[in-house]
């Protein structure tokens, strides 16, 4: 399944480029939209590992028991 939404995202992906490079007035001006594409990319792709992160997280919170500060059970060495 996986592999089929490569494929599909690689011939969205050959068929932009080959619009844009025949659009556009010229290499620069293809650059530069590819340079916005792949920033927006990036971030999309940031938030997306961010959420899975703290999904995770989450999922792994609620399976362990609360952590114990070692240091709050230790006894005062002031008399």
């Amino acid at each position: 399944m996986r592999s089929n939404v490569l494929l599909v995202d690689v011939g969205i992906a050959i068929v932009a480029v080959i619009v844009i490079l025949a659009i556009t007035p010229g290499l620069a001006v293809a650059g530069a939209v590819a340079i916005v594409v792949l920033t927006a990319c990036a971030i999309s792709f940031k938030r997306e590992s961010r959420r899975q992160r703290r999904a995770r997280d989450a999922r792994r919170g609620a399976a362990r028991p609360p952590r114990t500060d070692p240091r709050s059970t230790r006894r005062s060495n002031r008399a």
